[in-house]
């Protein structure tokens, strides 16, 4: 009975061992996987809080683009939306501006039959001190009547009409020679167009002249036509050379008179 207790005791043991060896063996990985977790953890948590901090980065710059691309378009539309209410208010103001000019010049008109016309183009969109003016054959206008300033001031006349349309060669176009009267003793000139608004004539080195003097037409309306700028005299000259320019600025011409 002894030697079969000691011989079941025996079968026992190796069993008995391989047991505690397999339970050693989990104990041991148990132990070194909480180790090797907790290496990977802290080796890969700054990583994990990078990946985190680069795609929240991410995310504010693409919301960040995302509003300023539609700050962008708001801008853009309000910016649209102000340009066409300033573009109608200027339409409205140049309307009552017209409507009030042109009250002011009927109040000065000298004459029923006398056009009122508006300057279409002018110098320098027109080559040789030419305008355009909205009054032609339709308006009763002529070729060779005078066209003058609200104002007073002669311009030039009429040189080609058209249905609705006229062209006016203005007396300081280049080549143009026009009779006047140096308002200084009355003394009979020709003025010479030298374009650009400006004049050139000749007087009598003795004749008195200056700077300022005014240059008339010759009818009894006497309406202005140039003033002197420049007296140009040379010791051994007999004549001395005059320099004159057109009361009116031609480059921003906008209502002229035609004569009936």
């Amino acid at each position: 009975m002894k030697g079969n207790f000691l011989q079941k005791n025996r079968l026992r043991q190796p069993h008995t061992r391989r047991i505690l060896i397999l339970l050693g063996i989990f104990l041991a990985g148990s132990i070194l996987f909480n180790i090797f977790d907790s290496i990977v953890v802290s080796v890969v948590s700054p990583i994990w809080r990078a990946e985190n901090s680069v795609s929240r980065s991410l995310r504010n710059i693409a919301d960040f683009i995302g509003s300023q691309e539609k700050l962008i378009k708001e801008n853009a539309d309000l910016r649209e939306k102000v340009s066409s209410l300033e573009i109608e208010v200027m339409s409205l103001s140049r309307e009552q501006a017209l409507e009030d000019t042109l009250r002011e010049l009927a109040g000065r008109k000298p004459d029923p039959e006398t056009k009122i016309a508006t300057v279409l183009t002018h110098p320098p969109q027109t080559p040789y001190d030419i305008i355009i003016i909205d009054a032609g054959s339709s308006d009763g206008v002529l070729v060779g009547k005078e066209v003058y300033l609200p104002e007073g001031p002669s311009l030039g006349a009429i040189s080609e009409v058209f249905s609705n349309r006229s062209r006016v060669k203005l007396f300081t176009s280049s080549g143009e020679e026009t009779n006047a009267v140096l308002e200084r003793n009355n003394v009979p000139v020709v003025l010479h167009g030298l374009g650009a608004g400006n004049f050139r004539l000749t007087l009598p080195r003795d004749t008195a002249v200056e700077p300022g003097d005014k240059i008339l037409s010759p009818e009894l309306s006497s309406r202005l036509m140039a003033v002197v700028g420049e007296v140009i005299i040379q010791p051994t000259d007999s004549f001395k050379e005059v320099l004159a320019k057109s009361p009116a600025n031609i480059f921003i011409l906008r209502y002229v008179f035609v004569t009936p």
